[in-house]
């Protein structure tokens, strides 16, 4: 089961997909954020057949961020082909993975999720300074958590904001300083 909820800000959209116990609660914790509430609207739901919440509005290219942690569970062949279709109209889609298990299946789905996303980030065992790997499973999970809100974030102002008007306005300054104005 698919957990997809899509931020509306500025007429443009951030989807968020979780599948797993552990994508679930990071999930929850990034709807929760302060920054991802002001000014938007928040739809939720529980998706069995991930094609039919995603009727694509013409034109208008989609950020993805999918977090999986049950790579065993998942459909990930019906995923994929939602996030190639969205890829070929323009959208970018990053998938973050956090390996529960290591075995055939989750190889196949893993390397099928590279052909279909832009990028991939397996997040595994986390070291400290000590190049020690974290044994607390709790430590790690906050690791996660907070990396996973942080790229949340970066991809969220950047799906939002529209850079085009600090573009142009950049280029015209480029353009007086050339020709000497």
């Amino acid at each position: 089961m698919l957990h997809f909820s899509k931020i509306s800000s500025k007429g443009k959209d951030f989807n968020i997909i979780a599948s797993g116990a552990l994508a679930f609660k990071i999930h929850n914790k990034i709807l929760k954020e302060d920054c991802f509430q002001q000014d938007t609207s928040i739809s939720r739901h529980m998706l069995l057949d991930n094609s039919s919440i995603l009727a694509s509005s013409p034109g208008q290219k989609k950020v993805f961020f999918v977090i999986i942690s049950d790579l065993d569970k998942i459909n990930t062949a019906s995923l994929c082909r939602m996030i190639s279709k969205e890829r070929a109209n323009g959208g970018y889609a990053v998938c973050q993975i956090i390996p529960m298990l290591y075995n055939e299946p989750s190889f196949r789905a893993l390397k099928m999720l590279r052909q279909s996303f832009d990028e991939v980030l397996e997040l595994g065992k986390f070291t400290i300074n000590t190049s020690k790997v974290l044994v607390n499973t709790e430590q790690q999970n906050c690791i996660i958590t907070d990396f996973s809100l942080s790229m949340a974030r970066i991809m969220y102002q950047i799906c939002v904001k529209d850079f085009t008007s600090a573009a142009a306005a950049d280029t015209s300054r480029r353009e007086r300083e050339f020709a000497g104005v």
